[in-house]
């Protein structure tokens, strides 16, 4: 089975949104969290890039940005992910799942510790991916 990375790197970037987004509001330190997260486990993890030469690790940010730009409800980006992952679980494999949540658990530990919505996200994440 051939993997599509864009598509799921960009449906990473939806979840982050959501857990970032949990209590309304984004902080900076999970924007710097997720940009370091990125260059260290998601660029290196293989080397798929789009037409124009971009590694497509870095579709987590655009879509990001994207959702953070538009002030979308978190509850609608982690919906957008979840349908996603739901329809393409064979793409998910264990190490790749594993990631996801660590990535999602520093996001939410980058500003104050996480608060009970991010942890509701948190909660749904491991429910969704076990």
């Amino acid at each position: 089975m051939k993997i599509n990375y864009q598509n799921i790197y960009e449906k990473l970037g939806y979840l982050y949104y959501a857990i970032a987004a949990a209590d309304k509001q984004v902080h900076p330190t999970e924007i710097e969290e997720l940009r370091g997260l990125i260059a260290r486990e998601w660029l290196p993890l293989e080397n798929s890039i789009d037409k124009y030469g971009t590694d497509a690790a870095h579709y987590i940010s655009i879509a990001f940005e994207y959702l953070l730009s538009e002030s979308i409800p978190a509850s609608e980006a982690y919906g957008v992910f979840a349908d996603y992952y739901e329809q393409h679980t064979a793409a998910f494999s264990q190490d790749l799942k594993k990631r996801i949540s660590t990535t999602a658990s520093a996001i939410a530990n980058a500003f104050a510790a996480r608060n009970k919505n991010e942890q509701k996200y948190l909660d749904q994440l491991r429910r969704l991916l076990n």
